[in-house]
């Protein structure tokens, strides 16, 4: 029988993390995110410790809001991978700490936030190749069935940051509880995307382009920015193409946003629009 145990961990990265593995930037967003009452705790899941903030107060929601943070720090330069993804701009976690609803979890990805020694799962594929392996997805499984164990909810708003769109959209695929799902900035199709960009392929990663038939019938709203370098509009166009059902499938372009910049000036509007239909 699996078994994924959660543990309080107000205050344990500060005391177990290089401090290099913080940038200012990340300090000033954990720090937001505190003053927001989330809390930290940690995940264990079969295969992997994940790092989360969260603000689950005791009452029983209907619905809890996921973010899932970006591939954070991957690389050092062009060549040379990062020895700790932390990302050094968690913008999954500033849109987490500007959410009013009531239940919000955000999550990290494997290997972000936790120090090593604690994942002896940790390995530098996870945020390579294998970003969206199999078992990544199924650790994500794994904290969403415990969550409606802890808090009787029965539906999620799955809502996703660059290559966290990619983790969120496989994740809704698997699932029947997920009420919608919110991409910003997404990599709906790495294989494209980095032929694009000419860079290495994920060969150990789903890609979410293989499971968009079965998200035919889910509301889905994808938000991309007009000066997005990164991850180009039609991306999630060409996504949207392969669901063919525009009555589900809403796709939205912010003028003069960038990859990370911009969004949480539109958030309150962001969630209101994605959250009416």
């Amino acid at each position: 029988m699996k078994r994924l145990f959660i543990i309080l961990c107000c205050g344990i990265l500060g005391c177990s993390t290089a401090p290099n593995q913080l940038s200012p930037s990340a300090q000033r967003v954990i720090t937001q995110a505190e003053q927001a009452n989330m809390t930290l705790h940690l995940y264990t899941t079969q295969k992997f410790v994940i790092s989360a903030y969260e603000r689950l107060p005791e009452t029983t929601p209907s619905t809890i809001h996921v973010y899932i943070e970006g591939d954070g720090n991957s690389w050092k330069t062009r060549y040379k991978l990062s020895d700790n993804p932390t990302p050094r701009q968690p913008l999954a976690l500033e849109l987490a700490s500007h959410d009013p609803h009531s239940h919000v979890i955000y999550l990290g990805r494997p290997c972000q936030y936790t120090p090593h020694t604690l994942d002896t799962a940790c390995h530098s594929k996870y945020w390579s190749s294998h970003r969206y392996a199999p078992e990544v997805i199924e650790s994500m499984d794994e904290i969403l069935t415990a969550l409606k164990k802890k808090t009787h909810a029965t539906h999620f708003v799955l809502i996703g940051f660059s290559g966290g769109a990619s983790v969120a959209t496989l994740l809704a695929s698997k699932r029947q509880d997920i009420s919608s799902l919110i991409t910003v900035a997404g990599d709906l199709n790495h294989e494209t995307l980095n032929q694009y960009h000419r860079t290495s392929p994920l060969i150990g990663s789903l890609n979410p382009t293989e499971v968009a038939s079965s998200l035919k019938y889910l509301t889905q709203h994808h938000w991309n920015g007009s000066k997005d370098r990164v991850v180009p509009v039609w991306i999630a166009e060409q996504f949207a193409k392969e669901i063919d059902n525009p009555a589900c499938v809403h796709i939205h372009t912010l003028k003069g946003v960038s990859h990370h910049k911009g969004w949480v000036a539109h958030w309150d509007e962001i969630l209101k629009e994605s959250l009416l239909r």
